[in-house]
């Protein structure tokens, strides 16, 4: 039988992602701005292309298609993705697959290949930058003081990735981590204009596709064109919050200025001539997927689409309980047959609970370890009578990401107030997912659930409740078939949430 309230979800997310879609949006922009600065052509003028990110591909694709269709060729330039293949990148142009979440080899060499594509630009050429989510990592590599004081550049990639996983781990939001990693790569804060600045460049016209709330142009993909505005003092002031400190290797600590004598790595400054040369538009942002979703939703017949305007932020758990319950009053507001659609986006963050893991091996841990916080609801306690051992082992990887973890933590709460006789949590069906169509390091963008999804994934062996504080919500929501796997989108403009509430 069809699941009439999934199948709507589903496409209703597709919708989400066409709306943020980067190659005619990327091609309308460029063609605009190529209308507006013919004077910046002359005779000898050549037009080169760095497109870095998830959505490089596509973004590649429409600016070429606005640059050939203006009548100019395109002499050069890279792009710096996430996954191979496809035919839509322009043959001019140079692919690199770099890493991510965490850079490693594959970056390093990304890395390498902007530094070759910046050689190519002459005086007076053009260059159009292309950033969208996943920049940092796909295109990192160390600026090369962090080489020379750890002796080499892979050492220095080494370390490079380690940081990455420390401030993965440590809850810290994303224009926070990106303020702290962008002291130390090649290209961050602004090092990538200054580059093309000495290579001649004419006008350094920057295209991107936000992935962070606020849309700072420092933040995206680590501002690779942009001056970096963090002061040396709110710069260690971060590096302590949520523990960064200590966490990190004793090399990469001295080179930061937090451990030892040394100082904080330089940036560019704000007045360097490199970024007059800089022009900078967002053609997509977490709004314009947010606005396709719900005028989506509209034309299929839902009587009331309600927009949250404040962007999603903070503990993607404690985001999954509240919106639950965010969707249980309005469903006490709607009339008999009425259906309604609760829509949001933005970026959570993932808080790894550490301390409670380690209670529970040590047997200092029970189910009233689990009882939630401000939520107010109490945990389901579990029987003996479950058919199948659950499986929630501490020996399994952690795997998972925050809108899983969001999704899995609202199917609890769900749960628990409909064991509570609340008819309303049985109306209720939530899809919560990653435009770019990852989450995390899974093959999933997400999940769509309801009140059913934890006991199904009990039936199946797992420990739901367990799994959402060790970092494992993607087991329980696989065995439950909750997952939404729709592959690379091509896209990345953070987080959307919508939730169904039938009459």
């Amino acid at each position: 039988m069809l699941d009439i309230p999934r199948a709507l979800l589903v496409a209703l997310y597709r919708a989400a992602v066409e709306g943020a879609a980067p190659f005619p949006r990327t091609r309308e922009a460029v063609a605009e701005w190529i209308t507006a600065h013919r004077h910046a052509f002359g005779a000898e003028t050549r037009v080169h292309c760095i497109a870095l990110g998830k959505a490089a591909p596509s973004m590649a694709a429409g600016a070429t298609r606005a640059i050939e269709d203006a009548g100019f060729a395109l002499a050069g330039g890279v792009v710096v993705c996430a996954h191979a293949g496809g035919s839509e990148v322009p043959p001019a142009l140079t692919v690199v697959v770099g890493d991510h979440p965490v850079p490693g080899p594959g970056s390093l060499d990304a890395s390498d290949a902007i530094a070759s594509a910046v050689h190519d630009v002459a005086p007076s050429d053009v260059v159009f930058v292309l950033l969208s989510g996943g920049t940092t990592s796909l295109a990192a590599g160390p600026v090369a003081a962090l080489s020379h004081a750890v002796g080499n550049a892979d050492r220095a990639q080494a370390h490079i990735a380690n940081l990455a996983e420390t401030l993965l781990e440590s809850g810290l939001a994303i224009h926070e981590m990106n303020a702290i990693r962008r002291r130390v790569l090649r290209w961050g804060a602004g090092r990538l204009a200054v580059a093309l600045d000495a290579r001649g460049a004419s006008h350094i016209p920057v295209f991107a596709i936000s992935d962070v709330i606020g849309d700072d142009p420092a933040v995206v993909g680590s501002g690779p064109c942009s001056p970096d505005s963090l002061d040396d003092a709110s710069f260690l002031a971060l590096v302590d919050a949520h523990g960064v400190r200590s966490g990190l290797e004793r090399d990469m600590g001295e080179f930061l200025g937090v451990l030892g004598a040394g100082g904080v790595p330089s940036v560019p400054p704000s007045d360097h001539p490199a970024f007059a040369r800089v022009s900078y538009r967002f053609v997509a942002r977490n709004s314009d997927a947010v606005e396709a979703l719900s005028n989506a939703a509209r034309s299929a017949g839902v009587d009331r689409v309600i927009v949250q305007p404040e962007p999603l932020a903070g503990d993607a758990a404690a985001l999954g309980d509240a919106l639950a319950r965010r969707a249980i009053g309005i469903a006490r507001t709607l009339e008999q047959g009425e259906r309604a659609l609760f829509v949001a986006g933005g970026e959570p963050v993932v808080h790894l609970r550490d301390t409670f893991e380690r209670a529970w091996q040590e047997g200092e841990a029970d189910d009233a370890s689990l009882a939630a916080d401000e939520s107010g609801f109490e945990p389901l306690a579990r029987t003996a009578g479950d058919i199948i051992p659950l499986q929630s082992s501490t020996d399994e990887p952690m795997r998972g990401g925050r809108m899983q973890l969001l999704a899995l933590t609202a199917s609890l709460a769900l749960e628990q107030l409909a064991s509570q006789g609340n008819r309303d949590a049985w109306r209720i069906t939530m899809l919560a997912a990653g435009t770019d169509g990852r989450d995390g390091p899974t093959d999933a963008a997400g999940a769509i659930v309801d009140a059913v999804v934890p006991s199904r994934a009990r039936r199946a062996g797992r420990d739901p409740e367990r799994d959402a504080l060790t970092g494992r919500s993607h087991y329980p929501l696989d065995a439950a078939a909750a997952l939404v796997r729709p592959g690379p989108t091509g896209t990345n403009v953070m987080d959307v949430v919508a939730i169904l509430i039938e009459g």
